[in-house]
């Protein structure tokens, strides 16, 4: 009987003892169930959200925050978990520093949220169109920071119980664009700078607002430049800044150009670009005749500054394997000197240090060298079309040994190896005059008349003019008591067919 009723009070207290490990378990797999169908209540609601007009307005509002615009977004659809849009456009504040952003065929694929960010690995755009410009909007009244941040209008049809799971902002690890097209104007329509068709990786950083662009293909555009093509790109853009980290690009047929520099947006704008520029063609550079008058490749180091609409340009230039021919002085030069490497005059100096800006060219410490034949020294003025120049021509001594007069009365300096001569530059650039070549035919001649006996002068001077009496002194017949010039009395007006007549190797 004791032993039945032991038996009786273990069951009892064992049932006992299992009641509450039950009612734990119980109450365990409740709230497994509870959390699982809440979590698929926020799955679904959160899915709902993103898919319906709430995600659509609080992407809007916190784009419009970020960027510091007014923004449009239109076409959003998902599939599967692929969100498109047809067109994204933000038309910038005056504190944007951008006047209008266009994102086109936007296509990204979200994997989730973390840290309250939405998480998104890779954006594909088919087209961006970023401009720089004075037409920015004016920040409605209404539109302070606080309400473009109020939880209302980025929640949308949140359930107010979510709203602590919904995210505060996007991450987004790269953007890849199709066809990049970046244009800062100094007014409407007035391009000072461009880009257009660029295949571009951005990377950009919500945080700091700084966007890191890679780009290649596409043209870039500066003012009165020919097109470049982009072969190497790296930007970085933040607010009114552009900083061109590093480019490279091709122009003309062969041409290369290196450099880095920044591009500034707000007030006038500001260019600060050092370029370092190779293989160019000279003949690209040039227009009209001289296309066939100078050979040789361009280099060296060309920088950029100034305000858009007022560039300027300077640097150093170089050319190699330079050769001038065609001109009509150093035709002049190998006829009279019978030195035949006048007319095509190779180069093994050839540099020159120039000021651009506006359609006026300062060209100084201007250097041209055939070695062991000529110099060139100086500076040349072009504005617009018309030229003028200061320079010192120097021959190797000996050079002008035919000339007759040349080395005594024209090339009169003795320096550094040469002697030299002042030659002055005129005209324009497509009819450019020069006065080397009159001084030259003058000293010729002079020197050719002095040389000759004085009964032939006077017979000269009385055949170009018979009613002049030679006296025994040689007088001036306008004036008895000055003697007469040999030059004036032999080479009135036909100066060159009286020298031409004279001297012994002729033209």
């Amino acid at each position: 009987m004791a032993r039945g009723q032991r038996n009786t009070k273990d069951g009892n207290a064992g049932k006992t003892r299992r009641r509450p490990l039950m009612l734990v378990l119980i109450l365990c797999g409740g709230l497994l169930m509870a959390l699982l169908v809440t979590l698929l209540v926020i799955k679904s609601s959160m899915r709902s959200w993103l898919e319906g007009e709430g995600f659509r307005t609080w992407l809007t509002a916190r784009s419009a925050t970020l960027l510091q615009s007014e923004v449009e977004l239109d076409g959003l659809a998902w599939q599967n978990r692929e969100v498109t849009a047809t067109l994204f456009r933000a038309k910038g504040y005056e504190e944007a520093g951008f006047a209008q952003l266009d994102l086109r065929g936007v296509r990204a694929k979200p994997e989730g949220v973390k840290e309250k960010l939405i998480q998104i690995p890779g954006i594909t755009v088919q087209s961006l169109d970023l401009r720089f410009g004075d037409d920015r909007l004016q920040r409605p009244a209404a539109a302070t920071a606080a309400e473009t941040n109020a939880p209302v209008a980025e929640k949308g049809a949140m359930p107010g119980w979510l709203a602590q799971f919904l995210p505060t902002g996007v991450r987004v690890d790269e953007i890849t664009v199709l066809s990049t097209n970046v244009l800062v104007e100094r007014a409407k329509g007035e391009a000072v700078f461009a880009l257009k068709g660029l295949n571009t990786t951005i990377q950009p950083d919500f945080s700091t607002q700084l966007w890191e662009f890679a780009g290649r293909g596409g043209q870039m555009f500066l003012p009165g430049q020919p097109p470049l093509k982009v072969d190497d790109l790296a930007l970085r853009w933040k607010g009114t800044e552009l900083f061109v980290d590093r480019c490279g690009l091709g122009i003309f047929t062969r041409g290369r150009i290196e450099g880095r520099g920044e591009i500034r947006f707000d007030d006038d704008g500001l260019f600060d670009l050092d370029l370092e520029i190779s293989a160019i063609d000279i003949k690209d550079l040039v227009q009209g005749d001289w296309k066939d008058r100078l050979r040789g490749t361009i280099s060296g180091p060309v920088k950029i500054s100034g305000p858009p609409g007022n560039l300027r340009y300077e640097g150093t230039l170089e050319v190699a394997d330079a050769m001038v021919q065609s001109m009509g002085l150093l035709d002049q030069l190998a006829r009279y000197t019978k030195a035949e490497q006048f007319k095509h005059l190779p180069l093994q100096t050839a540099r020159v240090d120039f000021v651009k800006q506006g359609d006026r060219i300062e060209l100084r410490n201007l250097i041209l060298q055939s070695d062991g034949l000529v110099r060139i020294e100086g500076s040349i003025d072009l504005d617009g079309e018309t030229l003028v120049g200061q320079l010192q021509a120097g021959v190797t001594p000996g050079t002008l040994r035919w000339i007759p007069g040349a080395e005594q009365k024209v090339f009169t300096e003795d320096r550094a190896g040469f002697r030299w001569s002042p030659l002055e530059l005129s005209g324009t650039i497509r009819d450019p005059k020069e006065n080397l070549s009159s001084a030259l035919l003058l000293a010729a001649g002079e020197a050719v008349v002095e040389d000759l006996p004085r009964s032939l002068l006077d017979q000269a001077n009385q055949l170009l003019n018979p009613r002049a009496t030679p006296a025994a002194g040689s007088t001036d017949p306008a004036d008895p008591a000055k003697p007469a010039s040999p030059v004036e009395s032999v080479i009135p007006a036909p100066a060159r067919e009286i020298i031409d007549l004279l001297n012994p190797f002729g033209r």
